[in-house]
């Protein structure tokens, strides 16, 4: 089913190419199935061109810290935070600072 799902949002892409959205909802899907080295590059290349779309910090951080990345994942933390000061989104950035501090315990 992921599979299928997955395949319906590659074709909305097709259709609307700059939806961050669906960019993101790929990523999220590639994670789902296992595959998170795309997925990844899929919400890094959202946060080159889209520093604002502050859910993907979140995200990417977590699938770096599930690699294994740690400091990559703090590193990440630290820019969506700092983001969220510029966005004024003060419950995302509370969520960024709770996960940072949680990956700088176990690192």
């Amino acid at each position: 089913m992921s599979t299928d799902r997955l395949a319906q949002l590659r074709q909305m892409l097709v259709e609307e190419p700059g939806d961050l959205f669906i960019r993101y909802a790929i990523a999220l899907e590639l994670k789902r199935a296992g595959d998170m080295k795309e997925a990844v590059d899929g919400l890094k290349a959202i946060l080159a061109e889209e520093p604002k779309h502050i859910a993907s910090y979140y995200q990417l951080a977590l699938m770096q810290a599930e690699l294994g990345h740690t400091k990559e994942a703090i590193h990440t933390c630290d820019a969506g935070a700092l983001e969220c000061l510029v966005t004024g989104d003060r419950k995302a950035r509370a969520e960024l600072l709770e996960l940072r501090e949680a990956l700088a315990d176990e690192d």
